[in-house]
């Protein structure tokens, strides 16, 4: 990349994301004149979204051009990066990237719903059942009859957000560390694989095919049911990324050095794994492939 043609782009860059903003607004446009039962209610806020991505990344292929001196090396041939590209463009976007994915997570719901016509429930539970005595793991439990373990499990499972969320927002404050960057690798890492998960085998999970709730008693369990009833998608089961994403952010921390934080969040991280199966939302095997996935996103 040339000195000249860096400086070039750097300088246009605002009407490219002018551009990009009245690209955006031409499909928002279309659907809000073309009513809700086309394919515009799926395809438009998907293609907003590819917009938008490109947009931050143009950015953060010019602002580090704009500060050269410090992040780049200049030279009368023109800018060299000084290491592997990938690893300064994640401790940039990786927030934003983080930012998309979970935008993205709401249109599952009407792809289940308009696009999706097979689900992969009996499969994972016929392998859930071979590896479990004869039948889905979850259907070894009946939550209903222990109402104060039942509510310290669902605190566990919607302790997920915060968790994650936590995680993202540290290392976004600490973003010109090394480790930010691997943070996010990982993070968006298993994020990706786990979207590909669920197109290739989409399933709702027992508690919404066989194994439904027969009315969960306690304090806390009833509302955490509710709202995850209300928001579940259909198909976002395997694999299992609040087992990944708890087990990946906790152990990440372990190895960043942040020990005391990694053993606070050890109980709640098992007990989040535990709610995955006690309230019937996954399969055995589904935290089995994000365990495995954790591992990879840590070591791979």
């Amino acid at each position: 990349l040339s000195c000249e043609k860096a400086d070039r782009k750097n300088a246009n860059a605002p009407l490219r994301i002018l551009l990009y903003i009245i690209i955006a607004a031409l499909p928002l446009f279309t659907y809000d004149t073309a009513g809700q039962n086309t394919a515009l209610t799926l395809l438009c806020p998907a293609i907003i979204l590819i917009i938008l991505l490109h947009v931050p990344i143009l950015w953060m292929v010019d602002i580090p051009i704009a500060r050269a001196p410090r992040r780049w090396v200049r030279d009368a041939g023109g800018i060299a990066l000084p290491g592997f590209w990938p690893f300064p463009l994640a401790r940039q976007i990786g927030a934003l990237l983080f930012a998309l994915i979970w935008l993205a997570f709401p249109l599952l719901k009407p792809l289940n719903q308009h696009w999706l016509h097979s689900h992969a429930d009996a499969l994972l539970t016929a392998l859930d059942s071979r590896l479990w005595g004869g039948q889905p793991l979850p259907a070894h439990f009946h939550y209903e009859a222990h109402p104060v373990l039942t509510d310290l499990l669902a605190a566990c499972y919607f302790a997920f957000f915060p968790i994650v969320l936590g995680g993202v927002a540290y290392y976004a404050w600490r973003r010109r560390e090394p480790s930010a960057a691997r943070f996010y690798n990982g993070l968006i890492g298993i994020y990706g694989i786990g979207l590909i998960g669920y197109l290739f085998l989409p399933a709702a999970g027992p508690a919404f095919t066989t194994l439904p709730d027969q009315g969960a008693g306690g304090i806390l369990a009833p509302a955490v049911i509710a709202i995850v009833k209300d928001g579940v998608t259909g198909m976002d089961v395997f694999p299992s990324l609040h087992t990944a994403l708890t087990l990946y952010i906790t152990a990440f921390l372990w190895r960043d050095g942040k020990r005391k934080t990694a053993l606070l969040l050890a109980p709640v991280t098992a007990g989040t794994i535990a709610a995955t199966i006690w309230l019937r939302y996954h399969y055995g095997v589904d935290d089995l492939a994000g365990l495995a996935l954790a591992l990879a996103a840590l070591y791979g």
